[in-house]
């Protein structure tokens, strides 16, 4: 069965799911390593969606579910965390297709405040050489701008200004509101505030997917 995680950038989503997966065993699958792994290994459906982002265009959402399906696999008792996926309704209608094998069992929404985001996603400092990721206020560098593990100069992602943030939000909000509300009427749509701790985060997350 499949539990969606879903939230805006910056929402905390990765760290919470990694925290599932290490705690809950439940499988990770973020549809964006997937994609990474299948061009990578040159698959089939893999050199399809390669030609496609060498030419600098988005991968569809049909070639995109292909890699997906392929990723589920058989096992239909194994829980599966989908992080990132679906992005739109029509990528949430597809999913259903699968119902028989894989059911959406739960939908739980990261809430995090707009201003909160932009705070979070602008503070945000990534090194270049490790891929450590640091916050000028929450988790700061030992030494400003520095990383602590390779020690190379720490940079913010050209998507990480605060132009870029709210063009991102914007977009999330037009594509991912009408899946939202697509699942509040399946009725497996559950809202967690994503705001506090991460271990109260993590306590929320557990008592609405139990």
């Amino acid at each position: 069965m499949i539990v969606v995680l879903t939230g805006a950038p910056g929402a905390g989503k990765g760290t919470q799911a990694d925290l599932l997966a290490d705690r809950q065993g439940y499988r990770k699958l973020s549809t964006g390593d997937a994609l990474r792994k299948h061009v990578k290994a040159g698959t089939d459906i893999g050199k399809i969606a390669g030609k496609i982002m060498e030419s600098g265009q988005l991968v569809p959402d049909d070639v995109l579910f292909k890699i997906l399906a392929a990723e589920l696999g058989p096992n239909s008792k194994e829980v599966i965390l989908l992080d990132g996926y679906p992005r739109n309704l029509a990528q949430a209608e597809t999913l259903g297709t699968l119902k028989a094998t894989h059911p959406v069992k739960a939908v739980v929404h990261l809430d995090v405040a707009r201003d909160e985001l932009i705070a979070r996603l602008s503070g945000r400092r990534v090194c270049p050489s490790c891929g450590s990721t640091f916050h000028i206020t929450a988790n700061p560098p030992k030494k400003a701008g520095v990383c602590d593990k390779c020690s190379s100069q720490l940079q913010q992602r050209a998507d990480d200004t605060a132009e870029s943030i709210a063009v991102r939000l914007d977009v999330y909000e037009k594509n991912t509101r009408p899946v939202l509300d697509y699942y509040a009427n399946q009725g497996n749509y559950r809202k967690v505030s994503g705001v506090g701790t991460t271990e109260e985060i993590y306590k929320r997350l557990m008592d609405v997917i139990n």
